[in-house]
């Protein structure tokens, strides 16, 4: 009976995070709108981080419960979801193309904060110091994107328009999606260090696989809307924010909660996050368009990685 609770928890959880982050970027964006900020500047700001939100609620509620490995596990595990699982199931879909900027600019950062967080965490902790430090990147990666794209926000903002409902309804869509948050990531922690406990794997690798890819479905279900709907942009896009986002504000703000450490067992996870990210910028330089060759043998790899990780 504990072990059906446990597993129930760990669903009912996922789902619980997934409802209160959808709740929270419909309110929060809704009132942007009210507040006369664009559309490009809610994408970049209010939905880019109520995507990873899921990840970020998972991760402060495994460190506040001590099970630190969980935390760092469910980055490192939705980063490599969202490059070999969500992008290679959108280029399965249809052909992805990415634009040049992208490629030149924004995929070399996506690859640079990648390789400085395994930096910070080869020593098996994040501290304090290294969360500000994140957190900084995040505050200057925002501040970077919103001026680089300043002439497309004057151009979006003309077509702005005042949300029609009251504002109070929004509020407390933002203050419900928090509360579930909140709830969701509690049960989540409880059900899968259960079934991490009673299987007998660690925590780092039920975070890396089956939490990473529960906190990633938003992301993958957004990216494959946009493959249907061929908007490449949007589907690459949605992968290098949530990357970023990932690890500069989850990793960032969970530290600043709770320092992290971890088991010297998760480092080799963190040298897979590095090399598919190295691979998604390889590939997108020499081919500017990810067809479904490229996103089949990214799936293999996906499943492959995850029998390693519960094989090794």
């Amino acid at each position: 009976m504990s072990m059906l609770l446990e597993i129930l928890a760990l669903i009912g959880g996922l789902a619980v995070l997934i409802a209160g982050a959808d709740m929270l970027v419909r309110g929060a964006a809704q009132l942007a709108r009210v507040f006369g900020l664009s559309p490009f500047a809610i994408g970049v700001t209010v939905v880019a981080f109520g995507t990873s939100a899921p990840e970020l609620f998972a991760s402060i509620g495994a460190a506040l419960q001590d099970v630190e490995e969980l935390a760092i596990g469910n980055v490192v595990g939705s980063n490599i979801a969202n490059i070999l699982l969500i992008l290679g199931a959108g280029a399965m879909i249809a052909p992805i193309g990415i634009h040049r900027r992208v490629r030149l600019v924004e995929l070399p950062i996506m690859l640079a904060i990648t390789a400085g967080a395994a930096a910070l965490l080869n020593d098996g902790i994040l501290t304090r110091a290294d969360g500000v430090f994140l957190v900084v990147g995040l505050i200057a990666y925002v501040i970077f994107i919103v001026r680089a794209h300043r002439v497309d926000i004057e151009h979006e903002g003309e077509e702005v328009v005042t949300h029609p409902k009251s504002a109070w309804l929004d509020v407390l869509m933002v203050i419900i999606g928090v509360v579930a948050l909140g709830f969701g990531a509690r049960a989540l922690v409880y059900g899968a260090t259960g079934v991490a406990t009673r299987v007998g794997v660690s925590e780092g690798v039920v975070g890396t696989t089956i939490v990473a890819l529960g906190t990633s479905l938003p992301e993958l279900a957004a990216t494959v809307r946009a493959a249907i709907g061929k908007s490449s942009d949007i589907a690459v896009g949605n992968v290098v924010g949530s990357n970023i986002f990932n690890l500069l504000s989850v990793l960032g703000i969970t530290s600043i909660v709770h320092p992290l450490a971890m088991q010297a067992g998760l480092g080799v996870h963190i040298w897979i996050m590095l090399g598919v990210s190295l691979a998604m910028v390889f590939f997108a330089l020499i081919k500017p368009a990810m067809g479904r060759l490229i996103g089949g043998a990214f799936l293999l790899l996906y499943a492959g990685y995850i029998a390693f990780a519960f094989v090794g």
